[in-house]
């Protein structure tokens, strides 16, 4: 069976994760799957330092600066969330049946703000989802959850 040069690797269940946060060997760990098998590898100084298998053995050499490629393309997206500046978060309606979290952030230059409640955004004008891609808009939510679990910690560590 010869090997299709021209076909491009399909990467199925892209995932990446900080390991060893805020430490001098931080880097990104991420785990894909390309015709079934799972690969894993991490991510650090704009390199990708492959762990067993190496994805050369199990699907071929000539496939495998392509998947190199598609990984760095999407580092860039998992890059993008340095684009996110001054996320800040503030009660409102404190004590009353309608209290939420008011957010805002600012992204490529424009200021984004709205409410959380109950685990769900409601963004106000002008809707991110108009303006930018759909991954960074993933990205500013992911990290506007976080934001609010780390709001939320602090306040409990405050009281106690």
């Amino acid at each position: 069976m010869t090997e299709d040069k021209n076909v491009e690797p399909l990467l199925e269940d892209f995932e990446v994760e900080t390991l060893f946060e805020n430490r001098v060997h931080e880097r990104l760990a991420f785990t894909f799957k390309v015709e079934g098998e799972e690969f894993k590898g991490h991510f650090h100084n704009d390199e990708i330092l492959w762990l067993n298998p190496h994805p050369k053995q199990m699907i071929g050499v000539s496939k495998v600066d392509k998947i190199e490629s598609t990984i760095h393309s999407l580092m860039r997206h998992y890059g993008i969330s340095k684009e996110i500046e001054d996320i800040k978060i503030k009660p409102m309606f404190e004590d009353t049946v309608h209290e939420r979290q008011q957010f805002t952030l600012h992204v490529q230059g424009e200021e984004y703000r709205g409410f959380l409640h109950k685990g769900d955004i409601q963004w106000f004008h002008p809707q991110p989802q108009q303006k930018l891609e759909d991954d960074l808009v993933q990205v500013m939510e992911s990290q506007i959850h976080e934001k609010l679990a780390q709001h939320e910690l602090n306040n409990k560590d405050d009281q106690a």
